[in-house]
């Protein structure tokens, strides 16, 4: 079994695109978040604004990996609203870690990632090792850098 389990949400493929590239860095197992129910175009993204600021926990698909079995979850989001999405809150709140350390990466196209990295630190009740924004205009140039960086770091705090 590998150490390192990196956990996402993407519903426009930023943050997969992200999770997939450092989930390779770090020879980690990767797991997606999917909602049981999704809602396409504006409806969907209306949706999902909605729940990032009223605090929902959608219900969420059964993942292949147990968080708990792992030296460290890496836990990557896109920034809704200024705020975390509510299928990574469900997750979180569904999946003890044990005793795993945490890391925090998010995709924004500003600003909100300090909100989006607070709300993971308390709902994991721990600091993460390392955390990464990366922004649309990273996503667009070169992004090895930006996950050379994160990933370097983390090997550090282990």
């Amino acid at each position: 079994m590998k150490e390192t389990l990196v956990v996402y949400h993407s519903r426009t493929g930023h943050t997969r695109r992200v999770a997939r590239a450092l989930a390779g860095r770090l020879d980690a197992d990767l797991e997606e978040v999917e909602t049981r129910t999704t809602a396409p175009g504006v409806l969907g993204w209306v949706r999902s604004g909605f729940e990032a600021v009223a605090g929902v926990e959608p219900p969420i698909r059964q993942g292949r990996h147990d968080p708990s079995r792992y030296r460290l979850v890496v836990i990557g989001a896109p920034v809704w609203m200024g705020r975390l999405p509510g299928p990574v809150r469900s997750w979180v709140r569904q999946h003890p870690l044990n005793g795993a350390r945490v890391a925090f990466f998010c995709t924004e196209g500003r600003t909100g990632d300090a909100r989006l990295f607070a709300q993971l630190r308390s709902l994991c009740k721990q600091r993460p090792l390392a955390t990464m924004a990366v922004t649309e205009a990273q996503l667009d140039a070169d992004l090895d850098p930006v996950l050379d960086r994160f990933a370097t770091a983390l090997a550090q705090a282990l």
